[in-house]
């Protein structure tokens, strides 16, 4: 889980840095919804691009991760459902929980505790 950490870790000092630099809300708010859309859409390529590869069990640990804190993050920054909620984001969701009920199904519980259900719960 470390790349997972190394990655979110970055990604909020970059949006602190950010908040700190830039004074026009509206351009940050702008900024931070790109962004985020971005992030998203790339993750879906990647997974489009082996829509016929199971993940593996790091993986799946890491995308699930990934996913559920950079969503948090940027809800947090104050970009909005409606942008949060994407069509690369469902896709994303989507496939990412099909590959956690695998993982369970095959392995019990492969993933210990990391889903994508309870991301509110989880703690930093």
């Amino acid at each position: 889980m470390d790349l997972a950490d190394t990655y979110i870790t970055f990604i909020r000092q970059n949006q602190d840095v950010l908040r700190d630099c830039v004074n026009d809300e509206l351009h940050v708010e702008d900024v931070f919804e790109r962004w985020y859309s971005s992030s998203m859409k790339v993750v879906c390529v990647w997974l489009a691009d082996r829509v016929d590869l199971q993940l593996h069990t790091y993986q799946l640990k890491t995308l699930i991760k990934i996913v559920k804190k950079t969503y948090r993050d940027f809800r947090l920054q104050g970009v909005l459902d409606v942008a949060l909620n994407n069509k690369s984001y469902e896709t994303v969701y989507a496939r990412l929980a099909g590959e956690e009920a695998t993982a369970a199904v095959k392995s019990g519980d492969g993933l210990q505790g990391i889903s994508m259900r309870d991301s509110d719960e989880e703690d930093d």
